[in-house]
């Protein structure tokens, strides 16, 4: 078999963090948030896209006014950019993380850095 199957939780309504792929070259994160749940405040560790699927996501980068992204959405965020996601709106906020590359490859921890 060539290709890698990889699965992700489904129809999750309870908060899951899950590393989805992380291969060399990449590493791709499924995240649901409930309503009033966020993400630490961190630092972006490579060159993300947010693939958002499901509800809507408010985005704080820098200390820019945050942001509403609705579900049908891809947001770029650049290396090493200070942000906090939220779910201020929906029932379910559900997205997936793609870093690209590898946050390795650019001698970044494999983990993001919380701030604040």
């Amino acid at each position: 078999m060539i290709e890698k199957v990889y699965e992700f939780k489904k129809d999750a309504t309870t908060k899951v963090v899950e590393k989805i792929v992380n291969t060399e070259h990449v590493q791709i994160n499924h995240i649901v948030l409930p309503k009033g749940e966020q993400m630490p405040k961190h630092y972006s560790n490579s060159y993300v896209h947010l693939i958002i699927v499901k509800g809507e996501m408010t985005l704080t980068l820098e200390d820019q006014e945050p942001h509403n992204y609705k579900e049908g959405t891809i947001v770029y965020v650049p290396f090493n950019v200070k942000m906090l996601i939220q779910n201020l709106n929906s029932d379910v906020l559900e997205f997936f993380v793609v870093k690209a590359p590898h946050p390795k490859k650019l001698n970044a921890p494999e983990e993001p850095i919380k701030c604040e």
